[in-house]
């Protein structure tokens, strides 16, 4: 009896697929449509990235001094008394450190910030230490001028931010939809 409804069953599993051409032309036009499009989202979504970073810049006070790091070298003082400079960082980094890249392990998203790396003039690494206001673990720069200014103006911004990708994403869909009909 076992036999039987299994031989019934696989009458049914091999059955004629109806539409299969048609689905064949529309997969035919596609092309390289994943990789056009993600290449498509990435650039709307750089160009979003890029707008939320002016936003970001104009919250950040101008002006201010250089910013000197000194070498943590028993408390940053030597033998005779005096200082040891590691680097001067220039007034307006932070601003300048502000920019778009592509996030690692996707091919869509971007993010937006304070960039590490690259010359002094554009190296943000200390951004973090003056947004929390954790310089050395006392909270220093509690009272500095840039002291949490980065993430309320991210906050402000991102409904507007996500609007316009909504509606970007829409225009992008609905192109390579219309490819499809």
């Amino acid at each position: 009896m076992a036999c039987a409804s299994s031989a019934k069953s696989k009458e049914r599993m091999a059955g004629k697929v109806e539409g299969l051409k048609e689905l064949e032309r529309k997969l035919a036009k596609l092309g390289d449509f994943p990789k056009d499009m993600s290449k498509e989202l990435r650039a709307a979504n750089r160009r979003i990235a890029r707008i939320g970073g002016r936003v970001i810049k104009n919250k950040l006070p101008q002006g201010g001094d250089e910013f000197v790091v000194y070498k943590k070298r028993r408390k940053g003082i030597q033998r005779d008394g005096q200082a040891v400079i590691e680097k001067t960082i220039p007034k307006g980094t932070l601003r300048r450190s502000i920019r778009v890249w592509n996030s690692r392990g996707s091919k869509v998203n971007v993010q937006v910030g304070p960039r590490r790396g690259g010359s002094v003039r554009f190296d943000g690494y200390f951004a973090p230490w003056v947004e929390s206001g954790n310089v050395g673990k006392k909270r220093r720069t509690v009272g500095s001028r840039f002291y949490d200014k980065i993430e309320p103006a991210i906050k402000l911004i991102r409904p507007r931010l996500q609007q316009i990708q909504l509606v970007s994403y829409r225009r992008i869909y609905g192109t390579y939809v219309n490819r499809l009909k």
